[in-house]
């Protein structure tokens, strides 16, 4: 009767568990991960009861750390990877599915076989907190995925456990990794991408470049002056409400618009070349960029932008004639440019191209671009 009760509470402690399933997402946080990209994986932590199952928040049984040793909760993991699990309470082994692979193990014993395959785990399988634990490596290879264990570190109060598939480096991100720690420090994550992260607290909006260091993220105005460069952290105010031009100089170097709109931040557009001007006209936005540098395939393309949202996101593409460049005169002076329903009027010339200094200054003059693709007519020479 003792043996019979001991096989049931060895039953009951390894299947009691659910996984509780909430409707967030890593994606509601971070824009620049795929649902493909975080396909069969699992972050977890030895410091919390919270993990992501497929990018999904859900509750965990915990991993431990045990005589120094790593170990996880194998149910919830292999579930949690699509297995099936199955446990015979007479011999306390346990069996588990995956794909082609077939592990068998046995609480108490060390002894791990493989398809057929026996090994021999440093530590045996043991209940703990009413779950079984094995080591965490031996999930990896059992289960053909890559294993990053992130140690906890005075800047880092929650290590980080991810399991994922081999191909799936989008997940490594260095900027993702930040997400899920701030977001197993419990805190409110307004937006974040690759470039930045904003979060909540006290009723305040804070901003960082790395997710580390955060400054407060309100419209500050600001005129540029011949006696100052800033490309980056600039804040333009128009009939739409306030954009946001951040600078990636630690990484891409690229310039990244967004829209603000009290806690509803959008990602507008990514440019090679500095953003210098920002307009919005019928829900449309549009904006101008300088080339102060050398710019990839600047004969297909204009330094005049329109953003349009669709679908969720907002969708950008030039206007005018490719290689052309509006709004700024030969010598690098900057005019203003009008919008209404004909179009923008402002100054261009010719710049890419296969043309003499002369043949480039005879292609200036105002000329007025049409709103939607890539059409223009001269005004005035």
């Amino acid at each position: 009767m003792k043996i019979r009760l001991l096989a049931l509470l060895t039953f009951i402690l390894f299947f009691a568990f659910e996984y509780t399933a909430h409707a967030e997402s890593i994606r509601d946080y971070y824009k620049d991960i795929t649902e493909n990209d975080l396909k069969n994986s699992i972050i977890l932590s030895p410091e919390s009861s919270m993990a992501f199952i497929n990018g999904q928040r859900v509750s965990a049984v915990k991993p431990i750390v045990k005589d120094g040793r790593t170990l996880v909760p194998l149910r919830f993991i292999s579930e949690g990877l699509g297995a099936k699990v199955d446990f015979n309470a007479k011999n306390q082994s346990i069996t588990i599915k995956y794909a082609d692979k077939t592990m068998i193990l046995n609480i108490g014993k060390k002894d791990l076989s493989v398809n057929g395959k026996s090994s021999e785990m440093d530590v045996a399988a043991n209940v703990y907190n009413h779950s079984t634990y094995i080591p965490l490596r031996y999930i990896g290879e059992t289960f053909n995925k890559k294993v990053v264990y992130l140690k906890n570190a005075e800047i880092q109060p929650y290590s980080l456990i991810i399991i994922r598939d081999v191909n799936a480096t989008a997940i490594e991100s260095l900027n993702l990794i930040r997400a899920c720690e701030l977001l197993y420090q419990g805190k409110s994550i307004v937006y974040s991408d690759r470039f930045m992260t904003v979060i909540k607290e006290d009723g305040q909006l804070f901003f960082s470049n790395n997710s580390l260091y955060f400054e407060p993220f309100v419209y500050q105005e600001w005129t540029e002056d011949t006696n100052t460069v800033r490309l980056g952290d600039i804040w333009f105010k128009t009939d739409m409400g306030h954009f946001y031009l951040n600078y990636a100089y630690d990484t891409t170097q690229e310039f990244i618009l967004y829209r603000v709109d009290g806690e509803a931040i959008t990602r507008v557009a990514i440019e090679e070349a500095p953003i210098k001007a920002v307009k919005t006209y019928q829900n449309d936005v549009y904006y101008l960029t300088r080339y102060e540098r050398g710019i990839l395939d600047a004969h297909e393309t204009s330094n005049l932008k329109s953003a349009t949202f669709d679908n969720g996101q907002w969708v950008s593409d030039y206007l005018g004639k490719p290689g052309f460049y509006y709004g700024f005169d030969i010598l690098g002076k900057i005019y203003d440019w009008q919008i209404d329903d004909n179009g923008i009027t402002t100054v261009g010339y010719q710049r890419s191209g296969d043309l003499s200094s002369d043949e480039r200054k005879a292609t200036f003059g105002h000329y007025r671009i049409e709103l939607k693709g890539h059409h223009h007519e001269l005004v005035n020479p």
